[in-house]
């Protein structure tokens, strides 16, 4: 194909020419024609050398091999391109990185002049901004003429994909090891109270207590003392997600559905910290899109991390009551179970469907996000309006979504556009401590 310069210098000539015949100047004629015929010349031969030239003559390597990160973490990508060709090319070797990812620095680009049997590399940092799936690739070799005035643009298969998820607080995943495996990790309680092996503090004694926890010595006539031992809590939790048009709200990176995941994966990485807890995920709109048992161990987490960080928008809507309904189908023994949803949809059916679920041993708790505070303003006038008008229907709607939900004395917890992370992690350690969130 011509390239701008190309263009512009066929442009020029043609007007040069056009002029010279104006002004019936012969010399200046045969000058516009033999510029006319040197750049119409260099195209035409351009593109015949490189006829033959395709992705064939070019070897590509992609030796970073990066499957998931973080948002807010940097990354790198490098490639290997080795021409293969006969004769000497001037050309520029550039990568393609998609927009989820920003660039640090310039756009690297390799040109020059590029022998037989020649490799050359180029290096690509980034840093993940929004979750979500993607492609790193292809890179591209673009072959220029001598002067510039024509180009071919070959993509080399190079594609690797990539997952960004969100950002897990919790360093270096994975199960502790016994000796440093403490009660509290930040502000995570990771075990509760209960008759275990390892101990925990001195207290009165209860009724209720077993006499074979007495400790004989630190007791009195007047007052028995009891050792009171950590014991570890093994739990079943299961997160849904609520993935229909609702969830949208907010800008891109940012939007309900974006916090649903950051906190989720809040809750993975203390749960995979522990090694205690069985997690599972279930995303819902208008049916069950997917569903992981509850579950420990590195690969179910790492299944766990990589479908929390695609998830995406549904057609349908979220029902309470039906989603009840299919946790209690595919779990068999009690859960604590988190939804993440602005409940769009009227609560019908859900005193039976809960009272179901109750039935089975199962605990509920709904995070609901106040879409007010999820939109961002502009400077029109009309729009304000608007905006104001939508902000206060959401807001109708928000607090009649909890007085429902609370009515029915299910744990409910708001947050806002700054995210849920801090109220689930309260919540989340306070289940762990004492079995409960409410």
């Amino acid at each position: 194909m011509i390239s701008r310069r190309g263009w512009e210098s066929l442009l020029t000539a043609l007007v040069a020419l056009f002029l010279s015949f104006y002004a019936l100047n012969y010399l200046l004629v045969l000058l516009a024609l033999v510029a006319f015929a040197f750049l119409a010349s260099e195209i035409v031969l351009f593109h015949l050398d490189t006829l033959g030239l395709g992705s064939r003559s070019f070897e590509a390597t992609r030796r970073s091999r990066i499957p998931r990160v973080a948002v807010g973490t940097p990354g790198h990508t490098d490639v290997s391109v080795r021409y293969t060709g006969d004769a000497g090319i001037v050309a520029e070797l550039f990568d393609t990185i998609p927009d989820g990812l920003a660039v640090r620095g310039k756009p690297p680009r390799r040109g020059g002049w590029w022998g037989p049997g020649e490799t050359k590399s180029l290096s690509t940092g980034f840093v993940a901004r929004v979750r979500g799936s993607y492609l790193i690739g292809p890179t591209y070799v673009r072959v220029r003429s001598r002067l510039g005035l024509a180009e071919r643009r070959i993509a080399l298969p190079t594609e690797r994909p990539i997952q960004v998820v969100p950002e897990n607080p919790v360093r270096k995943p994975g199960q502790l090891r016994r000796r440093i495996f403490t009660r509290v990790q930040g502000r995570m309680q990771l075990r509760h109270r209960g008759y275990g092996t390892e101990f925990r503090a001195l207290r009165p004694y209860q009724l209720s207590d077993d006499i074979r926890h007495i400790a004989w010595r630190r007791s009195t006539l007047k007052q028995l003392v009891v050792r009171e031992f950590e014991q570890e809590s093994r739990q079943d939790v299961l997160i849904v997600i609520d993935v229909s048009p609702a969830m949208l709200a907010g800008r891109t990176g940012e939007s309900v559905l974006d916090h649903a995941s950051a906190a989720a994966t809040m809750i993975a990485g203390y749960a995979q910290r522990s090694g205690e807890d069985r997690l599972g995920l279930l995303t819902y709109s208008g049916k069950v899109h997917q569903f992981l048992r509850p579950s420990r161990g590195p690969p179910h987490f790492r299944r766990l991390y990589e479908n929390v960080g695609i998830l995406a928008v549904r057609e349908g809507t979220f029902d309470l009551a039906k989603v009840l309904d299919a946790v209690g189908m595919r779990l068999r023994h009690g859960a604590h179970v988190i939804v993440f949803s602005p409940f769009d949809r009227p609560l019908d059916g859900l005193r039976r469907s809960y009272a179901h679920f109750k039935a089975r041993g199962h605990h509920l708790y709904a995070f609901v996000p106040d879409l007010g505070t999820f939109y961002s303003a502009g400077a029109d006038p009309s729009f304000q309006r608007s905006l104001a008008w939508a902000i206060e229907d959401d807001r109708l709607h928000f607090h009649k979504v909890l007085a429902e939900l609370r009515s029915e004395a299910i744990p409910t917890f708001p947050f806002d556009r700054r995210g849920a992370g801090t109220k689930v992690i309260t919540a989340y350690g306070q289940m762990r401590a004492w079995g409960s969130m409410a």
